[in-house]
């Protein structure tokens, strides 16, 4: 039997493509029509090949194996948002989302609550549980250890972590990071012998939620990163220690694979940031709560945001994310069907795309290499500028970290308002019902230390609301 190539085609250089897409479009400006930007400087092109890009990176390792047998590779935990006000009930409602899909939950505490009843039967060794702070965290985290020495928590039987970092204080009104920084080196001391628990958290989705760009999202973060490290070793704990109890943060929005890139390259930053301070890690030891994001949610139309729901959920899952937290637009008054909606698409997802039975598909992509390669080079580069210039408390300080999001905020919500940036649903096949009734849009307030979640379609919610 003779043998024949399956691919009998001559190959193709960079410049013969380039060269026949120009006859193709006749005139037209080749760089003009065809190329575009992600994040104001992040370049797409009409076509990769391997000729035109670097040798493709090995796959990520995500996760490490699971101990229970016969679980796919590719593992996360599904997470949902509680929002406990009567504390049976709130216990209702987790035992049946626990019961219907959900394998983690985001509590959202003031410290006020008892958790022994809103957490009662439940089986915290098989969930993720994270902590949300509403108020003052230094009471949560007075609850959360009084919870475990009540009920005598063995180490093993808590997972998950309190998404809290001590620059987060700041945009809470704290004045100071040096008066955070004796929190964070307790709870570390507190919850050293529990391995699956990270007390704290490193939030670089509050730049998005509040319109910041990708870039803007990795640089702000490891910025906050960086200057914890600086405040920790001068504590006595070292990158490795910190990291090993740290977790991240991180939202996905509407630029899908440019999301997914973003996830990678923050992965290989943070470890090559580690490698740089004498600790190196493993990629694996990472934990990433990838959520969905607020920003792109329009309250005009609430179905739009189901789909949009879906390919951030994607992204997050395929850019690497251990904990994927799709939150429902309404948030605290979301109603029952869209707190089941935001729960099962991480299900459908892995049930029906089959997301979970390869570690890192988008391995090997020459589009999301190269895409991974401009934002990894774009934030070392502005990481490098910021440092220059002081640092991220600095840049916190004198509110200029502040001013540059809330410009590209207003850049945006401008541009959708006068529909240069078209949004379906928002400026473009609006339908007929406007805004959704069970969606009110109230007016940000936002004091000069605060970023607060807002959203791409806020000046047309709002102008909805006057008119």
């Amino acid at each position: 039997m003779i043998e024949r190539d399956f691919f009998p085609f001559p190959d193709t250089t960079p410049t013969e493509w380039q060269e026949q897409i120009q006859k193709d479009l006749k005139g037209k400006d080749f760089e003009s029509t065809l190329n575009s930007t992600v994040w104001e400087s992040i370049k797409i092109s009409p076509f990769y090949t391997s000729k035109k890009n670097k040798i493709p990176s090995p796959p990520i390792i995500f996760n490490r194996p699971s101990h229970f047998p016969g679980q796919n590779p590719r593992i996360w935990s599904n997470l949902v948002s509680v929002f406990p006000q009567d504390e049976k009930e709130a216990n209702q409602e987790i035992l049946e989302a626990l019961e219907n899909g959900a394998e983690g939950l985001v509590l959202h505490l003031t410290g006020t609550e008892d958790l022994n009843q809103i957490l009662k039967g439940v089986l915290t060794e098989y969930i993720h549980l994270y902590f949300y702070p509403l108020k003052d965290p230094t009471i949560l985290i007075h609850q959360i250890q009084n919870w475990i020495e009540s009920i005598s928590l063995r180490i093993d039987m808590l997972h998950g972590g309190i998404l809290w970092s001590p620059t987060s204080s700041l945009f809470m009104g704290k004045e100071s990071l040096g008066q955070e920084i004796p929190n964070a080196i307790l709870l570390f001391k507190y919850f050293k012998s529990f391995q699956n628990f990270n007390p704290i958290t490193i939030d670089f989705a509050r730049y998005a939620n509040s319109g910041a760009t990708g870039i803007q999202e990795l640089v702000f973060g490891l910025g906050e990163l960086i200057e914890l490290f600086d405040s920790f070793i001068g504590n006595g704990v070292s990158p490795s220690q910190a990291l090993g109890q740290m977790g991240f943060l991180v939202s996905t929005g509407e630029q899908h694979f440019a999301e997914i890139a973003k996830l990678k390259a923050l992965r290989v930053l943070i470890a090559e940031l580690a490698m740089n301070l004498g600790s190196p890690i493993s990629p694996d030891s990472l934990h990433f709560i990838v959520s969905t994001s607020l920003w792109t949610k329009s309250r005009i139309d609430k179905n739009s945001n189901l789909i949009r729901q879906t390919y951030e959920t994607m992204a997050g899952i395929l850019g690497g994310a251990n904990s994927i937290w799709v939150r429902p637009v309404s948030e605290k008054t979301a109603t029952k069907l869209e707190k089941r909606i935001a729960r099962n698409i991480p299900n459908i997802l892995k049930e029906e795309s089959y997301l979970d039975k390869v570690m890192d598909p988008a391995s090997g992509t020459y589009f999301l290499e190269d895409l991974q390669n401009q934002i990894h080079d774009q934030v070392v580069a502005q990481l490098a500028e910021l440092e220059k210039n002081g640092g991220w408390e600095e840049s916190f300080t004198t509110r200029a970290l502040h001013t540059q999001v809330r410009s590209t905020r207003k850049s945006i919500q401008e541009s959708v308002l006068n529909t240069q940036k078209k949004l379906i649903g928002v400026n473009k096949y609006q339908g007929k019902a406007g805004l959704a009734e069970d969606l009110p849009t109230e007016l940000i307030e936002e004091k000069d230390f605060e970023l607060s979640p807002s959203s791409a379609s806020y000046l047309v919610e709002i102008q909805n609301v006057t008119n």
